[in-house]
């Protein structure tokens, strides 16, 4: 006999779900994944959240328990590929540039995860507070980090992580639970991630290096505790504006924001913690004393603790453009690095070939360029840095150029802009030798410079620089003894000294 029954039951009973679509499959999921492929496993984690971000059919309850399930699991894991990215682990195959997809996906995925579950539960009556207020922290601080990560890597901020930063924002506040700590995430508020996420922005990360960035990140959670937000604008008082209903990051204030949505404040309280620190630093307290990164008083990053309270600071002058630019559109070669840069220099003239090839120059096109510099684009995968030293090729009416980037932006499709400070245009390789060694540092010296530089100074590698170290100096045949000056400049690998002259040898 036929069975009716059980056609019936089956047109109206709905598929068995695939994949993981509540806290069992989920659990199982996990058990499963390979232990000795890292970031095979990361990724299989991102293709589940990815499912179950997609699927409306999950129950609220089971969503709930889900996502916070994946996160927990899967967090030893971005902690692991975090570390391979930043080089702080070595593993055979797998480089930063692999592990990097997976990273960001997971914080993509994870941070739309949470956004479903405050959706799904801000519809039903009687869900937990404490469970909307956790879910809308965790929303937040993946959005902060990748924010983060955006500026770290000079890339344009695509606006839907401002956008959810502000609305989550504006949701805690609406809900009153922005200054409400979170005990599972070691005391920290929704308000402290988001001040902190604001002055990051504001800290001009397009003019700062990749590790300075996260060092300001790493400050800032420090610094911004007693960061206040208003709503109401006291024009004599408030630096900056962030309008929590928008998409757009921080900005100065202007005359045209104004509104109930919008939230004021200055950054007095960080810059007056700044001031003291760089005493500190300067009187031999360490950063270990301090609670901070070992490398938070290195020349470099004691010039980035003056840049910031400068800039966040009301005395400070907003710096404007001193020179005019003008449209020059050109391709020109381009050489990166003191260590290229220098053969370079000691190769014209000597080879028929064009040496530019030997020391693998790259075509860049000119934009614009002005008294004091150039800006250049170019499409490529070639890592620079903010700081970065580069050789210009037939630029202009010199036949060289060095200059230095002082600002570095990446589009989401890959071109880049860069904006370079001309050091000099008649660069002289010069010897640098110990007055007790014979090894010798091939260095350069800039015999002039535009009107915004010194003339007469020397870059030169930052291992072999010392405030008044002495030296024999060797150019064109003639050698002279000298005395570096205080640094002008201290990057992470040259510094730009002036110097002295002792006597002719």
């Amino acid at each position: 006999m036929f069975d009716i029954k059980g056609l019936v039951n089956s047109l109206f009973q709905s598929a068995p779900q695939e994949g993981v679509f509540d806290l069992k499959s989920a659990t199982i999921f996990m058990e499963e994944l390979p232990e000795s492929d890292i970031l095979q496993a990361q990724i299989e984690i991102v293709k589940a959240l990815k499912q179950l971000n997609s699927n409306p059919k999950i129950s609220m309850n089971e969503r709930f328990k889900t996502i916070p399930y994946l996160e927990e699991k899967a967090q030893p894991l971005q902690s692991h590929l975090l570390d391979i990215y930043h080089g702080r682990v070595i593993e055979e195959g797998t480089t930063s540039h692999q592990v990097l997809p997976a990273i960001l996906n997971f914080w993509y995925e994870m941070a739309t995860g949470y956004l479903s579950c405050i959706k799904q539960g801000s519809q039903k009556k009687f869900i937990s507070s404490q469970k909307i207020e956790y879910f809308t922290l965790r929303a937040m601080d993946l959005y902060a980090i990748q924010a983060q990560y955006a500026y770290m890597r000079h890339l344009e901020i695509d606006h839907h992580i401002w956008r959810n930063l502000n609305r989550l924002y504006l949701f805690a506040e609406q809900g009153g639970f922005t200054d409400k700590p979170q005990i599972s995430q070691a005391n920290i508020s929704i308000y402290q991630i988001y001040v902190q996420a604001l002055m990051l922005s504001l800290s001009a990360p397009e003019k700062i290096q990749s590790a300075q960035i996260e060092l300001i990140a790493i400050w800032l959670k420090k610094w911004a505790a007693d960061l206040v937000l208003d709503k109401e604008l006291k024009p004599h008082h408030h630096l900056f504006a962030i309008n929590i209903s928008g998409s757009t990051p921080p900005k100065r204030i202007r005359r045209d924001m104004v509104g109930e949505n919008w939230r004021y404040w200055s950054a007095d309280s960080i810059t007056a913690q700044i001031t003291p620190l760089i005493e500190q630093f300067s009187k031999g307290q360490t950063p270990a004393a301090l609670g901070l990164p070992a490398e938070s008083n290195s020349p470099s990053n004691l010039e980035l603790l003056h840049t910031l309270r400068n800039l966040w600071s009301r005395d400070a002058v907003t710096p404007v453009r001193k020179h005019e630019r003008q449209s020059n559109n050109k391709s020109i070669r381009v050489i990166t690095g003191l260590h290229n840069i220098v053969p370079f220099i000691a190769q014209q003239g000597k080879v028929a070939t064009n040496s530019a090839d030997q020391i693998n120059a790259e075509k860049w096109e000119l934009g614009d360029e002005s008294s004091s510099g150039f800006g250049l684009n170019y499409h490529s995968e070639t890592q620079i840095e903010v700081g970065e030293l580069l050789g210009l090729n037939n630029i202009t009416n010199h036949p060289f150029t060095i200059g230095i980037v002082r600002r570095f932006n990446r589009s989401q499709k890959g071109y880049v802009s860069v904006g370079v400070e001309t050091l000099t245009q008649s660069p002289i390789i010069v010897e640098l030798t110990p007055l007790l060694a014979e090894e010798s540092t091939a260095c350069i010296y800039a015999p002039e410079g535009p009107s915004s530089n010194p003339a007469r100074f020397l870059i030169i590698p930052q291992a072999i620089f010392a405030d008044s170290r002495e030296y024999k100096f060797t150019a064109q045949g003639k050698s002279y003894r000298i005395r570096l000056s205080p640094a002008l400049e201290h990057t992470p690998n040259f510094v730009l000294a002036k110097f002295t002259v002792l006597e002719k040898l």
